[in-house]
């Protein structure tokens, strides 16, 4: 992965049908384990949950979750936000 090159970073939203791989992701990032409720938060989160792809491979994620409060607009919190250390410097994530 040589410096000046153009990289193929792709970015896809997490649904039930990927959500493995954000699980796999974030075993291999973190050193905690992640229950029930931050899958749901962040696939509930919709758009602003993304696992990043470096050439079809996902080397990449942003788990977020929405923040529902009264009399005040929804916030966006980031959960996790992590990429596979062969990857950093390369754009994903920054």
């Amino acid at each position: 992965m040589g410096a000046g090159r153009e990289v193929a970073i792709s970015l896809d939203g997490v649904r039930d049908k990927n959500v493995m791989q954000l699980k796999k992701l974030n075993t291999a990032l973190f050193p905690v384990r992640y229950n029930d409720k931050y899958y749901a938060d962040a696939l509930a989160s919709g758009e602003f949950t993304k696992l990043a792809y470096y050439s079809d491979i996902y080397v990449g994620l942003i788990a977020c979750r929405l923040q529902k409060k009264e009399g005040v607009a929804i916030r966006v919190c980031i959960m996790t936000l992590g990429v596979l250390a062969p990857y950093r410097g390369l754009g994903i994530g920054e």
